[in-house]
């Protein structure tokens, strides 16, 4: 895998973690993760039973991988890749998969995408994405992501906040919550969403190394 990341990146990491801008509000951010700890993560999703086993606890920081109850398999859902072209975000079902949500005005998030892309280039039975929630062009996005030197990570596109809301009324009718940001969602092989992850993670530790290696059984 990686080398240990030096411990100023690291403490940098630290301070960084769920950060919040201004258009994402504490309030809303407080109501939209009780709304994913309450189930409504998915709003049409199917629930489903969860891992026989429980997985490995994953701290990073000041924030801890949160399991989600009741599980729901991953939706169908519109995504637009940044080199044109889109899918289905239900055809990664069967894959082990990391779907992060970031944006360029978030400071942390330029920490953690290139170990995101340093993540699925070293993994292959891993899927990775990042999906952008900009709401500016798709150069500007552009821009910042060859700016970072990321080349191996999928970018996505989540302009009209399809895929992800960070309002209480959920307008969109998004099925993923966001009350910070960037916001990772763990997707066992089996296509159950388990749990998600807050904050610029370090996903080189051997405590998030073993919960990626849980989500290929679970």
């Amino acid at each position: 895998m990686f080398r240990q990341k030096p411990a100023n990146v690291l403490a940098r990491l630290d301070r960084l973690r769920g950060t919040i801008p201004g258009s994402l509000s504490r309030r809303s951010a407080i109501v939209g993760g009780l709304a994913v700890i309450g189930s409504s993560l998915l709003d049409n999703g199917e629930s489903v039973a969860g891992p026989a086993e429980q997985p490995p606890a994953f701290t990073s920081g000041r924030y801890q991988f949160t399991l989600l109850r009741p599980q729901q398999m991953l939706p169908s859902a519109r995504l637009f890749h940044l080199d044109g072209g889109s899918l289905d975000l239900a055809s990664f079902r069967g894959r082990p998969l990391l779907l992060n949500f970031w944006a360029s005005w978030c400071a942390a998030c330029r920490l953690e995408l290139p170990v995101l892309d340093k993540l699925r280039e070293s993994n292959k039975n891993l899927e990775v994405i990042a999906v952008s929630e900009d709401r500016g062009t798709r150069q500007q996005v552009a821009r910042f992501v060859r700016s970072l030197g990321v080349r191996n990570l999928p970018i996505y596109l989540d302009p009209n906040g399809y895929v992800a809301h960070s309002d209480a009324e959920n307008r969109t009718g998004a099925p993923f919550s966001l009350y910070g940001m960037p916001i990772t969602y763990l997707i066992a092989s089996s296509g159950r969403v388990l749990g998600y992850m807050p904050g610029a993670a370090d996903w080189t530790e051997p405590a998030a190394l073993a919960l990626i290696d849980f989500l290929e059984s679970a």
